[in-house]
């Protein structure tokens, strides 16, 4: 059912339903799963707000929101749980030439509402010498919720990722998609990976962003046995009747259903350093989804929760020069080379024009390491970690490729 068939007031009673749930104030709730079109797509980038002085974290989110408030814009802005960062999210997109073209809108607009408070803005999944007993709690009952339940999780959790929403078509279908997509989450840590370093240590990892979710008591990915909407439904109400969770946002899942839009939200990329990469990354995940639609019923061979651990541990640990063990054949093969298998297919049936420019963007982060690999070699040269941080901003800064 979509939101132009439901009458008005229970549109606002559904939405006031599932705020109170959202911020902790009110029962549990789970809405319908919303009808889409299979293949839509909408982009989320947490962004880091820096000084542009020392290029550490800046509790600037506030102003920057003001200014953003009062721009005529197709996208949206919203608050994240801590002021030195914020979130930006694109309309409905189908391509990927609208995609490159409203993100770099995005990073023009929020660019200069930070430049006029002194801020600048940057990509990257870490920022690589902040500590989070430093960061200040974003003033929103929803988020100070969080800090209640989760302790100094909530502070740690000062991290930034790339969000992709994709169009399910309904809700037994996105439990399909979303199981298969989960299988191939590992690449996509590894394309995005760029967080080499941790509150100010090179962390032996290429994304160390990927490890703070899994403090979380519900990170993972979704179970198995759920092949139904209502096996979803009967297993959220079974969470909730022990106080576990109280909506959908308490699935910190690498992959999960999000019913008020009818997409899956794939959630383990670091926020790319560019604005083309997020498109690129994003339109892979997007083809991916619309080859699984085209094989009705077919659902993963193998659902082994151990084996998606190693594949998420390896991408997060090695990025693209990683393996990575095929779920349905068991081979074990390079991440860059199941990569190129997907795109060489993917390219063969897609209706998208852009996506040939998407697969090159996506060749140029394989190269030299991929962006952990280009911020690595820069320490190596002998700079430091502000230098590291002024870098990544000055990547964002200028956009293009």
């Amino acid at each position: 059912m979509s939101d132009l068939t439901i009458p008005a007031a229970v549109q606002n009673g559904q939405n006031d339903a599932q705020a109170a749930a959202n911020s902790g104030q009110g029962p549990a709730y789970l809405p319908d799963f919303k009808t889409s079109t299979p293949g839509t797509m909408g982009i989320e980038l947490e962004l880091m707000v820096l000084d542009r002085l020392t290029y550490d974290l800046f509790p600037a989110a506030p102003d920057i929101l003001r200014l953003l408030d009062k721009e005529d814009k197709p996208w949206v802005h919203t608050p994240e749980i801590t002021t030195s960062m914020l979130e930006v999210a694109t309309s409905i997109l189908t391509s990927f030439d609208a995609a490159a073209e409203q993100l770099e809108h995005i990073r023009q607009t929020v660019q200069r509402a930070a430049f006029e408070v002194g801020a600048a803005i940057s990509g990257g999944g870490a920022h690589p010498f902040q500590k989070w007993h430093e960061q200040r709690i974003y003033p929103k009952e929803r988020y100070f919720a969080s800090e209640r339940k989760y302790g100094y999780l909530a502070k740690l959790f000062t991290v930034f990722g790339m969000h992709v929403h994709i169009g399910a078509g309904n809700a037994d279908e996105a439990m399909r998609l979303t199981a298969w997509l989960t299988q191939r989450a590992p690449l996509f840590i590894a394309l995005s990976s760029n967080s080499p370093c941790w509150q100010g240590e090179v962390s032996g990892f290429c994304s160390s962003r990927s490890n703070v979710v899994g403090a979380f008591p519900m990170s993972g990915i979704l179970p198995f046995e759920i092949r139904t909407w209502q096996d979803f439904r009967d297993h959220f109400d079974a969470l909730a009747g022990h106080g576990i969770v109280n909506s959908i946002k308490d699935f910190y899942w690498d992959v999960r259903p999000k019913p008020e839009y009818g997409t899956i939200e794939l959630r383990v990329l670091d926020t790319p350093l560019k604005p083309v990469h997020a498109a690129a990354l994003a339109c892979y995940a997007r083809e991916l989804v619309l080859e699984w639609v085209e094989q009705p019923g077919r659902w993963p061979a193998n659902g082994s929760r151990e084996l998606y651990v190693w594949n998420r541990f390896n991408a997060a640990r090695d990025g693209v020069e990683g393996s990575w063990i095929d779920p349905e054949s068991g081979a074990t093969i390079g991440i860059v080379e199941a990569v190129r298998a997907d795109l060489a297919r993917l390219r063969a049936r897609t209706r998208d024009p852009g996506f040939v420019t998407a697969c090159g963007v996506i060749e140029t982060l394989m190269r030299d390491g991929g962006q952990a690999g280009w911020l690595r070699a820069h320490l190596e040269t002998g700079g430091g970690m502000n230098d590291l941080a002024r870098m990544a901003a000055e990547m964002f800064e200028h956009g293009a490729p």
